[in-house]
């Protein structure tokens, strides 16, 4: 679907080099962010509708540690796209080995009402929801 190649750095790291759970999160949300943009959704474009994302339950399954400096690239297998969005990213090392798997979950926000909503209309068109993709 989509891929994204990145450096683990130093602000993604515990005291022993190795990347923590809450950047594998972040990566994915990144990921998102980029797969959205593609889509014709910016940032700025979700502002103007008013629109925004929240972050809900996720699952991490690590297989490897990525290391401090170590290059690695990050693949949304799956992406299904209704009132939330459910994603699968998978991080791969130079090596080509999976190293980790999420599994994020995120609602769409109004944030002039601050609350959940269902996903507009103007949204849904735009992707194919009846199937994950």
């Amino acid at each position: 679907m989509i891929c994204k190649n990145y450096v683990v750095s130093g602000e993604d790291v515990n005291d022993s080099m190795v990347m923590e759970s809450t950047a594998y999160i972040s990566y994915t949300l990144r990921l998102l962010d980029h797969f959205l943009f593609a889509n014709g959704f910016s940032k700025e474009r979700l502002k103007a509708l008013q629109l925004g994302l929240q972050e809900g339950h996720h699952q991490l399954v690590p297989y490897k540690d990525l290391m401090f400096t170590e290059s690695f690239f990050v693949e949304m297998k799956q992406c299904y796209i209704a009132d939330k969005i459910l994603m699968e990213s998978c991080f791969f090392n130079s090596k080509n080995e999976c190293c980790a798997i999420v599994t994020k979950e995120v609602r769409w926000f109004d944030p002039v009402r601050s609350q959940v909503i269902a996903a507009p209309k103007q949204i849904l068109r735009h992707f194919n929801t009846g199937n994950r993709a």
